[in-house]
């Protein structure tokens, strides 16, 4: 929702969990995100790269999923 854009809402989500995973050891992460979805950039933003895509199917539709990477978030999700 709009609203809630730009507010350092996903910023604060994206930092604790990988926070949360380094305490636990795990210092990389994807997501896989809608290629149209306008927020991809936030991704990007954020040092993701894209390391895959894919085609899937939903109900009859057929969509592109992007994957967006960071191999080592010890250096900062930034």
């Amino acid at each position: 929702m709009e609203k809630y854009q730009r507010q350092g809402l996903g910023y604060r989500l994206i930092s604790t969990v990988a926070t949360r995973l380094l305490q636990s050891v795990i210092s990389s992460i994807l997501v896989w995100v809608l290629a149209d979805n306008p927020a991809s950039g936030f991704y990007q933003s954020l040092g993701g790269q894209q390391v895959n895509q894919k085609q899937i199917e939903i109900g009859t539709v057929q969509l592109v999923e992007v994957a967006y990477g960071w191999t080592d978030t010890r250096k900062g999700i930034i």
